[in-house]
């Protein structure tokens, strides 16, 4: 998702600390200790950019957006996006943009994770919600409520989830509405601490605000919060890995100008490896746009820029994978991000890297 707006009518953050979840891979599966991760942006079905260049008739781009999220087919994208995680089987998932749409104006109720969560079971998977994160909730009275958050889901078996953190980022942006009233759209990040026999590592997962071309604060507002961010993951004795969107373009491509590479540059110059960049060189592994929405719904779309990442900080990992790159017979993706799949040998410490 690259814009949003709306009007909040309240933001409240929730992280579940969890004692002991015994989730996937290990003893049984994986004997040397490897562990397969995911990160996925589940798309919101809008970019909210109808609001955002609505000018003096925001009523009518209110309506245009709701029905484009209608229209997107979430029920059928999720278990598109389901069939993904049946076919990779990973370990520990790390999901952004993951939404409620409650629409009376059209008579339905999306909620993505319910949706994943029944899909998966129907498909005989069995996860669970290690930890999740309410970021910004908006009501618009009679039409629309949405509500984004973080999530990050682990398979069942004898993986450990031993503890969680919730942090909301200090700096957030603001839009102005046409009421006069500036709206914050929260950003955060999400972590669980787990352990797999003597092992035990950090996993965090975050969606960095977008850069918006036109509001030169935002770009100060990502690189705030890719610091924050770096800071707090830092003080962890333990290796991390850290997946998400970053909505920072790590191909340097100026495909897209409004996505900037500082935060990306800062993220990888502060001990977090590039896992893409470091098994798949001279490949750019371009994750984002896979369709257009909004302004460019319709129209040909080529990915820009390789937003989606995987870093590391004192685990080496053996492989890493897009996902979600192929539409369906019907043209239909999971998400207008690609996804990645990436495996670390908890055999494999390097030094942690700390800047």
């Amino acid at each position: 998702m690259k814009g949003r707006a709306f009007t909040v009518c309240f933001v409240t953050v929730v992280a579940f600390s969890l004692c002991v979840i015994s989730t996937s891979s290990a003893s049984a599966e994986n004997p040397n200790l490897h562990v397969k991760v995911m990160t996925r942006n589940m798309d919101a079905g809008t970019d909210f950019n109808l609001i955002a260049a609505a000018g003096g008739d925001f009523a009518e781009a209110v309506y245009n957006t709701i029905s484009e999220v209608v229209q997107s087919r979430i029920p059928e994208r999720i278990a598109r996006l389901a069939a993904e995680i049946a076919e990779t089987k990973p370990d520990i998932i790390a999901l952004q943009e993951v939404t409620t749409w409650d629409i009376p104006l059209e008579a339905v109720q999306f909620d993505q994770l319910d949706l994943l969560m029944k899909s998966l079971h129907s498909a005989g998977l069995h996860y669970k919600v290690a930890a999740i994160q309410e970021l910004t909730r908006i009501e618009i009275p009679d039409l629309a409520i949405f509500t984004d958050h973080n999530a990050i889901l682990v398979r069942s078996g004898q993986l450990n989830v031993i503890g969680s953190e919730s942090r909301i980022y200090e700096n957030n942006m603001f839009f102005p509405m046409p009421d006069g009233t500036n709206i914050p759209l929260l950003g955060g990040w999400l972590a669980v601490n787990v352990k797999v026999r003597d092992s035990q590592f950090e996993f965090a997962t975050t969606h960095l605000e977008s850069a918006v071309s036109g509001y030169p604060d935002t770009f100060d507002l990502q690189l705030s919060q890719a610091l924050e961010l770096v800071e707090n993951l830092s003080k962890s004795n333990l290796p991390v890995v850290l997946a998400g969107d970053f909505n920072s373009d790590a191909e340097h491509t100026n495909n897209y100008p409004s996505d900037m590479t500082q935060s990306y540059d800062y993220i990888a110059h502060s001990g977090f490896d590039d896992v893409w960049k470091k098994l798949s060189p001279g490949d750019p592994g371009l994750t984002w746009p896979l369709f257009g929405e909004d302004l460019m719904a319709g129209q040909p779309i080529q990915p820009l820029e390789r937003i989606d990442l995987i870093f590391s900080n004192g685990l080496n990992a053996d492989s890493i994978a897009r996902t979600g790159f192929v539409p369906d017979t019907d043209g239909l993706y999971a998400s207008d991000h690609a996804g990645l799949v990436a495996v670390f040998d908890l055999m494999k410490h390097h030094p942690r890297k700390d800047h």
